[in-house]
């Protein structure tokens, strides 16, 4: 009898020894890697938490993945939000202020367990970083599906969401293919213009709204403009000169703090009204915050999508 109690109890004793190790193995020793993951971003390699749920975002576009993907952050800057992020105007959201101008001390007080910042914000990634992780994302070389299709990637890594991450990125993938394929059996032509403060700027190819040309497939009326991050000034008499069928507008005065006249106005002249373009109601004026401050977001993408499908 002695005996075979003292065999339970054995095995029972090395049933909890080998239970400890296993334990040990996947919870206390390899808490670390299950519980973070390395991310190269723009600014280098950063270890960040899964599933983060302290989250400071500077970057409109990381914000819309964010919420695409129905996960949630605590602030953000809420000047200049775009329509379809204007659910975090709600107070639960701490507001930073703007996105050349956030307040450092509330990111510092909200102990963030992540902060996602982009081009705008780079000068602050080291001061930043001591504060929490930081990553950066947003449009880098002006490519915004690449950029896009990454940030998802990171994003998706850091909430566990590859398989949304999958799908999103094939149906976007699809749009554009339909897009492209039906302007270029069409031939069409275009220019991208940005009007500011009275200013008309073009865009050309390579540029930060050059997908119209490089994605959606339209034949740039000029492919000497140059590449610079406000754009190419010109005059109306330019405009009627390239003589484009289809003319873009972005009306960056909807997002700046100046009251000046509306793009509508301005590009509607005598001059440009003897455009191909003109004629045929082919100007069409899109959506600033999602062209412009949109940035690589999933949203902002399907808006612009939704614009190009309008004009096929």
């Amino acid at each position: 009898m002695k005996k075979k109690i003292i065999l339970i109890s054995g095995i029972i004793i090395i049933g909890l020894i080998f239970a400890f190790i296993k334990f040990n193995d996947k919870g206390i020793g390899m808490a670390n890697s299950n519980d973070t993951i390395s991310i190269t971003h723009r600014y280098g390699v950063t270890e960040v938490k899964k599933n983060p749920k302290r989250v400071v975002v500077l970057d409109y576009g990381a914000l819309d993945i964010i919420k695409s993907m129905g996960e949630d952050v605590i602030a953000l800057p809420k000047s200049s939000l775009p329509t379809y992020l204007e659910n975090f105007k709600d107070e639960k959201y701490v507001d930073l202020g703007s996105l050349k101008e956030f307040n450092m001390e509330k990111i510092n007080e909200l102990k963030p367990d992540l902060i996602i910042i982009e081009g705008r914000q780079g000068d602050y990634y080291d001061e930043l970083s001591k504060i929490a992780p930081t990553i950066g994302l947003g449009t880098i070389n002006n490519d915004h599906f690449k950029s896009l299709n990454d940030n998802i990637d990171i994003l998706s890594k850091i909430y566990g969401k590859e398989d949304f991450s999958k799908k999103k990125v094939e149906e976007i993938n699809s749009r554009i293919s339909k897009i492209g394929e039906k302007v270029k059996k069409e031939n069409r032509n275009a220019l991208v213009a940005m009007v500011y403060d009275g200013n008309i700027s073009v865009y050309g190819p390579s540029s930060r709204f050059g997908m119209i040309y490089d994605k959606f497939l339209y034949n740039p009326v000029d492919k000497n403009i140059k590449v610079e991050g406000h754009g190419q000034n010109v005059s109306n008499e330019y405009i009627l000169d390239k003589n484009p069928e289809y003319l873009f507008v972005i009306d960056k005065g909807v997002v700046s703090s100046t009251n000046g006249e509306k793009a509508k106005n301005i590009m509607e002249n005598e001059l440009i009204k003897r455009t191909d373009a003109y004629k045929n109601g082919k100007i069409i004026y899109l959506d600033t915050k999602t062209w412009y401050l949109g940035g690589a977001g999933i949203i902002a993408t399907e808006n612009m999508l939704d614009e190009m499908e309008k004009t096929l």
